[in-house]
């Protein structure tokens, strides 16, 4: 980094920081829309470009213990607590599963005192590829709750995204179709794969996704009433962000947006569902076409689809797969399985059959693994436990919400499901942009319901069409 770029740095931090602040004790859903439109707009994903650009996650990284924008996130976040403490009685500034916000905090706390007693340098402590990333979704799901309070400030917020989303499939389009794909392409790049991509960051994968998901909700809500030429266009971006998961490859993308429609048709009533059912049959055999046509080819040496779909992931004696790689970070864990190796952690194993880590052996390719290997099963207990109470309010309040409060609970339990196969076989615990939608996703129901203190109404099992 060179002197300039550094002063830049510090003079940034000098400038933004206390204005984040202020901004944040005074309009939060400034500050929340801000973080929203940045985590949309801009990818984090430089994994297959043959010269890896700097992107806005990591500026500031080279100079503080944080980047730039965590740095910001983190300042925001204490501007929400003084908030809290200057008026503790504010029922909008109730922290949602505050519970496991402060059993995770203990946990980091116990791991940076460990660690610094063993001597590991607290710059790989608090490095993106332990923990720090569940915190830092923790952190923004506290923003996103406590600044979007109003029925204005919901409705701000879901037609931010959906432009934001629509500028950003237009943006791939264009790029796809006009300059080759996205230069982050480790299919063509590192696999010798003869393809081009629309996106590879899954992030913008569940972008495309969640906005399908908002598009099709829409249409098939029978409390939605719109002009046909409305519901054509609505049909259009549907077909836009659905070409946008399709055209990117990604089996866990696949996987999510076939878990959200299937939310989805469970949500429709009986009436409507044999019409959603042919059209989701529709997009998705259209998609799975396209998917086995453009890259399963290349996979799978002439077997069936199902070892082509699954060909980097079923044990093969002598190969690199996603098996191996799990059973060389359960061995080192060892005799640490309870507490796991500390968020400094690293597993060990055959280079060769690792190749794909580059040297690299401080996270796994499974969000639940990862936490695993760095806070063994008592940290996957408490992640699993948090997503658990999650999933309870939801199903609690499902069926009491009107509106748009009834399409942010869907859409951020319909997000949630995306992420599912992610944290099976993905890294999302080592991506900041990917945490942030994690933390957007278990943030909306709590937004649609509204944080109060108010006695949570007993669930009942009425179907769509009574709300």
């Amino acid at each position: 980094m060179t002197p300039i770029e550094i002063l830049t740095i510090l003079l940034a931090a000098l400038l933004v920081v206390p204005l984040v602040f202020g901004v944040s004790l005074r309009a939060p859903r400034l500050v929340a829309y801000g973080f929203i439109a940045i985590i949309i707009m801009f990818s984090a994903s430089t994994w297959g470009q043959l010269d890896a650009d700097n992107t806005i996650y990591a500026r500031g990284t080279g100079l503080l213990f944080f980047s730039l924008l965590n740095l910001l996130l983190l300042v925001a976040g204490v501007a929400m607590l003084v908030r809290k403490l200057a008026n503790p009685h504010n029922p909008y500034l109730i922290l949602p599963l505050w519970k496991y916000f402060l059993a995770f905090v203990f946990m980091m706390l116990g791991h940076i005192i460990l660690g610094l007693m063993s001597g590991v340098d607290i710059k790989r402590i608090l490095d993106g590829n332990g923990l720090i990333n569940i915190f830092n979704m923790l952190v923004f799901m506290y923003l996103i709750t406590t600044a979007i309070t109003s029925d204005d400030d919901k409705q701000k917020l879901l037609w931010m995204f959906l432009g934001l989303a629509a500028v950003r499939a237009v943006f791939g389009l264009a790029r796809y179709i006009m300059f080759d794909g996205d230069d982050s392409n480790p299919y063509r790049n590192f696999e010798g794969m003869d393809m081009k991509i629309f996106f590879f960051d899954i992030a913008d994968n569940f972008v495309a996704s969640l906005a399908a998901f908002c598009a099709a909700w829409l249409l098939t809500s029978p409390q939605v009433n719109m002009h046909p030429m409305k519901r054509l266009m609505l049909y259009g971006f549907l077909a836009l962000e659905i070409a946008a998961v399709a055209l990117s490859f990604r089996r866990s993308s696949l996987l999510g947006l076939g878990l959200m429609f299937a939310f989805l048709l469970f949500r429709l009533p009986s009436q409507r569902r044999f019409k959603f059912m042919l059209l989701a049959f529709g997009i998705l055999t259209l998609t799975a076409t396209i998917f086995i046509q453009e890259r399963l080819q290349f996979a799978g040496e002439g077997g069936s689809m199902l070892s082509s779909l699954i060909y980097d992931i079923t044990p093969k004696k002598g190969e690199d797969n996603r098996f191996y790689e799990l059973y060389a970070a359960a061995e080192s864990v060892g005799s640490n399985w309870l507490f796991g190796l500390g968020s400094w952690g690293t597993f060990t194993g055959d280079p060769t059959l690792l190749s794909y880590h580059f040297g690299q052996f401080d996270f796994v390719h499974s969000g639940f693994g990862h936490i695993v290997l760095k806070s063994g099963v008592v940290g996957l207990l408490l992640f699993c436990a948090m997503l658990a109470a999650y999933i309870t309010f939801y199903w609690r309040h499902r069926n009491f919400l009107q509106g748009n409060a009834r399409l942010l609970a869907d859409l951020g339990f319909a997000g949630f499901l995306f992420w599912m196969p992610t944290l099976m076989i993905g890294t999302p615990i080592i991506e900041f942009r990917s945490m942030l939608f994690l933390g957007l996703c278990l943030a909306l129901p709590f937004v649609a319901v509204g944080v109060q203190r108010r006695p949570i109404p007993k669930p009942h099992f009425s179907h769509y069409a009574a709300a």
